[in-house]
């Protein structure tokens, strides 16, 4: 998952590829816009169904959606019919954290949702990517749904382009919207994640 990326002055993205869920796998991506209006695609309407219940979406649209990941590199193709098409190239640094990587999937999953460790993980990790130390990994997203993610491994993501209907957006650059997510809020630092994700019914 790649929480917040951000192209141009004016496109920021959120994009997604599920091997496992509660309604099986599925591909997703969150367009924002400066207004905060808000499209959502999904390559599932199970997995559509479930993300429009954890964000708030104004469009909703049935995908094609192919992921491709690589040693250092993600290629992410959204195709949405009237949606439009989007077209992701990504590379992120695969050996810069390569220590926490290893000791992350470790970590059971007792300790991974303790509260506490939910309140310090993100300030001991602030150093080491450069996110704010108030970060969030747990908390009710701005659809009411009390949630909580445990990381299994981070990578910074050092560049790359997003092509929307042929034309690039422009460069990858720091997120400076504040989009209501609830507990949750974008990181001004673009990076991408292999976590699991857990909802409280």
């Amino acid at each position: 998952m790649a929480p917040t990326l951000q192209f141009g002055p004016n496109d920021v993205f959120f994009i997604e590829d599920w091997a496992s869920t509660p309604v099986g796998p599925y591909c997703g991506m969150v367009h924002f816009t400066p207004e905060d209006r808000r499209s959502l695609f999904a390559s599932t309407q199970r997995g559509m169904d479930l993300l429009s219940t954890i964000h708030r979406a104004d469009e909703k649209h049935l995908a094609q959606i192919s992921s491709h990941r690589d040693a250092d590199s993600w290629e992410f193709t959204v195709d949405g019919g009237d949606g439009g098409r989007f077209e992701f190239h990504l590379h992120y640094e695969a050996n810069l954290l390569k220590a926490a990587n290893l000791m992350l999937p470790l970590v059971p999953k007792f300790i991974a949702l303790n509260p506490l460790y939910l309140k310090l993980a993100p300030k001991l990790a602030a150093p080491l990517l450069g996110t704010p130390p108030d970060y969030t990994m747990a908390g009710v997203t701005e659809m009411g749904r009390d949630s909580a993610f445990k990381l299994d491994r981070v990578f910074l993501i050092t560049g790359g382009s997003c092509v929307q209907g042929g034309r690039d957006l422009g460069p990858l650059t720091q997120c400076c919207f504040r989009h209501d997510m609830g507990a949750y809020r974008p990181s001004p630092v673009a990076m991408m994640s292999e976590l699991q994700f857990y909802i409280k019914d």
